[in-house]
């Protein structure tokens, strides 16, 4: 396997102190594509703090969306890559929710939760969001091998508000492109994007994630399930808490396919 990726989450302060549980969840896996390469599937989502089974709503949107999108690219390879799968991911997850809310005997929006993921191949990916947090690639079409995010965290209409999954107009504010396959991959959650993302400039805040990109490009794959305690145990210190009291999620994955910086 060519992909090395680590992903944890971590209970923000506010969280624990009120007593409750991580709402935020991820999905990482590598898929053999129809077409015999590597892809790999990402998805990091964040419950929404006013629903009721947001944290139920995000596990689900990152367990059944992963799903999903590993079958489609093991069934159809290269060609399964389009906009247009993003919509349908949303839709199945939108699907499930729906089950789970019938059961629960409670509205869809009590499971409401954002969305970030990925799907990539050897030379195309796609990339599509619904609310804040971010995916940031390493741009093989840049010379200088810069960072970025693809899209800037999609605020709501008022302060302190964002998109959901389950909001009845998810469609409109699904965010979704398709764009060179990088070879370096980070998903992360709201929790995250003021440590993550330089708000000035809506760039990529660097120093923030190269040492963990170059902390995996050498590491023995057999040790990222190791590497995930460790995330999880940076997540939740003193340093990062001090900065955030949010619910942290981040994915940061690579692989070994050209010379990097």
């Amino acid at each position: 396997m060519s992909w090395r990726y680590v992903s944890a989450s971590a209970t923000g302060t506010s969280h624990v102190q009120a007593g409750e549980s991580c709402q935020d969840a991820s999905f990482v896996a590598v898929a053999s594509g129809a077409d015999g390469a590597e892809w790999l599937i990402a998805l990091a989502a964040d419950g929404a703090g006013s629903a009721r089974y947001g944290a139920i709503g995000a596990r689900i949107m990152c367990e059944t969306g992963g799903r999903f999108l590993c079958d489609r690219v093991e069934a159809r390879g290269a060609s399964a890559l389009d906009v247009k799968l993003a919509a349908a991911c949303v839709r199945h997850v939108r699907a499930e929710i729906s089950l789970a809310s019938t059961w629960q005997r409670a509205p869809a929006r009590q499971f409401a939760c954002t969305l970030v993921g990925a799907v990539i191949g050897p030379e195309r990916a796609l990339v599509f969001q619904i609310g804040d947090g971010a995916v940031v690639v390493r741009s093989p079409d840049r010379a200088d091998g810069a960072l970025r995010p693809v899209f800037w965290p999609d605020a709501g209409e008022y302060a302190n508000t964002t998109y959901f999954v389950t909001d009845p107009d998810a469609a409109a504010h699904l965010n979704a492109e398709i764009i060179a396959a990088p070879d370096e991959v980070s998903l992360l959650t709201d929790g995250l994007q003021r440590l993550a993302l330089v708000y000035a400039t809506r760039e990529a805040h660097t120093p923030f994630f190269e040492p963990m990109f170059a902390a995996l490009r050498g590491v023995d794959p057999a040790r990222c399930v190791q590497l995930n305690t460790d995330l999880a145990r940076f997540l939740s210190s003193a340093a990062i808490n001090a900065r955030t009291d949010d619910d942290k999620t981040l994915v940061v994955a690579t692989r070994r396919r050209r010379s990097l910086p």
